[in-house]
């Protein structure tokens, strides 16, 4: 027999996801911070204007600084008064236009953004070239990358092990199940799929693949950089990245 513990602080409320786009440039990441400006922040900033009380919203990764979402995703529970198309609406009347809540949906009382996933899909952008109008959303390189080499390197990557070298701050083991390289014109997509993944450690991947690229390393050598055998070169910038997608 399952037995469930309600706390009487959640008495009265629901669950419910929210799927979560926003431009992360003028944000100093997704987590709440003293005195600066964070999307979890704004989101929960609104929900206290809505509910006239404090609602917490657990998200399922931390974006840093500068760094983007097309899908991240959200848990909390609020009061039963608001069905959810209105209360996405309202979330929504109450926040910069640089988020927006795509979806708002019920989860069962067990669901949590963060801990429920199966993994993250993240997006990284490189434009070959200088462009002011693609500035805040892609990393722009004026060499021209081995993309053969490229995914060469990329190959090495996959599979479960030690990213610490590759991060910063974060230490653990990662299941990094995919990287795929797409090459339109002058744009490089790279797209990376893990069951998790360590503070930063999309970046130092990505700036590993960089320099590759340019010939300064073999892909032989990845391994040595993941290792700490080779001290890895230095993370990509965040304009770039995106958190494309949350599995569950």
């Amino acid at each position: 027999m399952t037995i469930i513990f309600f706390t009487l602080e959640f008495i009265g409320m629901k669950r419910l996801k929210l799927i979560i786009e926003y431009d992360g440039t003028d944000f100093y990441g997704w987590q709440v911070q003293p005195h600066r400006r964070s999307v979890q922040g704004e989101i929960e900033e609104a929900l206290r204007t809505i509910y006239e009380k404090e609602i917490r919203v657990e998200g399922a990764g931390r974006t840093d600084r500068g760094v983007h979402a097309y899908g991240q995703v959200a848990s909390l529970y609020v009061p039963e008064k608001l069905n959810p198309p209105v209360l996405k609406d309202a979330i929504n009347g109450n926040i910069g236009s640089d988020i927006f809540i795509k979806e708002c949906t019920p989860v069962p009382s067990d669901f949590h953004a963060r801990f429920s996933a199966k993994s993250r899909i993240y997006q990284y952008q490189i434009y070959n070239g200088k462009s002011v109008f693609r500035r805040r959303y892609y990393h722009q390189i004026n060499e021209r990358l081995d993309i053969p080499l490229v995914k060469e390197a990329a190959e090495k990557l996959i599979g479960e092990r030690d990213f610490t070298h590759l991060a910063t701050k974060d230490k653990g083991i990662c299941d990094l199940n995919r990287i795929d390289i797409k090459k339109v014109e002058d744009t490089i997509y790279l797209t990376l799929e893990a069951d998790h993944f360590l503070r930063r450690m999309v970046r130092g991947i990505v700036g590993l693949l960089v320099v590759v690229g340019k010939g300064k390393f073999h892909p032989e050598e990845v391994l040595d950089m993941v290792s700490g055998k080779i001290r890895r070169p230095p993370v990509a910038p965040p304009e770039g990245l995106f958190l494309s997608k949350v599995i569950y």
